[in-house]
């Protein structure tokens, strides 16, 4: 079953959209343009196989130890791309027609007939490397996945014809009818599975760039674990310097988080931290972290910055009613979802904010086959969940230093009740100078 996430949840996580920074953007260190495409395609498909997530984290990790075991040259790349790209395919190979075109491009150089010759040359060069490295891996051990490119790769030189390169000598002038037997290979009989080979170069210089990103940036690989747990120590935003860490667990006893706090505590930080963390540990990337257990989940849902839509003249509050609804169904249709909401019904007024926040929050605790991390600037919700053994309750912690708050952005378990919205109204003199607003109105 395919890992289910939407352009909602991208958005409110930053994964390819931000004001300054982007989850892929982060990752993006691949040195060729195919490499970077291919990292763009798996961060739209994370993975639900806990097989597939393994088998990547280990190629990932072999890739972090050791150095790229194959040459990831971005020139030689982009120009067999062009050269592959060409349009005028060669569909048979003849003397007459080789000389005539080799007559023809001294008498008049032309930029096609060049790519070809230098295409031709690079790809054999190309391919030649390329086959000497895997037939001298094949006998070491490899991460599965790496085993599995090297022998499509050998096998895919080997046992076709592409094995005409195998013996090309190097810096030999190749004659102009062998050049033509070449590109009719390249470019014609044995095209698509060349370009099968690219893919690969792609996905592991991909690989790679995720590897680069964690030794530099001190991520950590989850571990991936046959159960419905999420443990997180040590987690943190990974656009954050300097972050304060925190733990957080989710599992099948207790499978709802609640989180409460003061505004600017911490709370949406946290869950979009939380968020990336999970996103990434299916993508079988590393996460910001210290360490983390997690089981595969069917999808990712989260509902943090969410908007009106006045396209369809929709009001906050209805587009937030439309959102748990387009949830709920997801739950229905798949389970083992994780679901991520923050401070919900934000859009209408306080009593029903809390009867509509206590109605869906205690029907979402009754779903088992799912964990939700929800948060809420509605205190007295806590008082009614309490009594529900599957809920863990945290917050943020802020003291008061004279009037101004302090925030400590530590997760403490239990619930607060500090309330700091009058107090930061009170700090910023609004009321103040809405007064001397009025009073300067009534002079003029």
């Amino acid at each position: 079953m395919a890992f289910t996430i939407d352009k909602q949840t991208f958005d409110d996580l930053e994964i390819f959209e931000g004001s300054k920074k982007t989850v892929f953007r982060l990752f993006n260190r691949a040195i060729s343009f195919g490499g970077k495409e291919e990292l763009r395609e798996m961060f739209y498909y994370p993975l639900s196989d806990i097989r597939k997530v393994r088998e990547r984290q280990e190629l990932i990790r072999y890739l972090h130890k050791e150095k790229l075991p194959i040459s990831i040259d971005k020139h030689f790349l982009d120009f067999i791309e062009t050269y592959l790209r060409l349009s005028d395919k060669p569909v048979k190979v003849s003397w007459l027609d080789a000389h005539h075109k080799a007559l023809k491009y001294k008498m008049k150089p032309t930029n096609e007939y060049y790519i070809i010759q230098r295409g031709i040359e690079y790809m054999i060069e190309y391919l030649q490397e390329l086959y000497s490295l895997v037939s001298e891996k094949s006998e070491q051990k490899l991460p599965i996945l790496l085993e599995q490119y090297f022998k499509f790769i050998a096998d895919g030189i080997r046992n076709t014809e592409l094995c005409r390169i195998i013996g090309v000598k190097k810096k030999k002038k190749i004659k102009v009818l062998e050049k033509e037997r070449f590109d009719h290979i390249f470019r014609f009989s044995e095209h698509e599975r060349l370009k099968e080979i690219l893919h690969i170069l792609y996905q592991i210089d991909a690989f790679h760039a995720v590897a680069e990103t964690a030794i530099e940036l001190g991520f950590v690989f989850p571990e991936i674990i046959e159960s419905k747990t999420i443990e997180i120590t040590g987690l943190y935003h990974p656009f954050l310097e300097d972050a304060i860490t925190n733990d957080v667990r989710l599992d099948e006893e207790r499978n709802m988080f609640f989180l409460t706090g003061a505004n600017m505590a911490g709370k949406s930080t946290f869950l979009k931290a939380f968020g990336v963390s999970v996103y990434l540990a299916h993508l079988g990337f590393p996460v910001a972290a210290t360490s983390m257990r997690c089981g595969v989940f069917n999808g990712l849902f989260s509902t943090i910055n969410i908007a009106d839509n006045i396209n369809k003249g929709y009001s906050h509050f209805y587009t937030e009613v439309l959102r748990v609804k387009s949830v709920a169904e997801e739950i229905k249709r798949k389970g083992n979802l994780v679901v991520i909401f923050d401070e919900l019904f934000r859009g209408t007024n306080v009593k029903d904010a809390f009867d509509a926040s206590l109605a869906i929050i205690s029907s979402f605790a009754k779903v088992k086959n799912s964990v939700f991390l929800v948060s809420t600037h509605i205190m007295e919700v806590t008082d009614k969940l309490c009594t529900l053994k599957n809920i863990s309750f945290g917050y943020f912690h802020t003291t008061i230093d004279g009037k101004s708050p302090v925030y400590s952005y530590r997760l403490c378990e239990g619930v607060t009740e500090e309330r700091l919205g009058m107090l930061i109204i009170d700090n910023e003199r609004i009321v103040e100078i809405i007064k001397s607003a009025y009073s300067t109105s009534e002079m003029t």
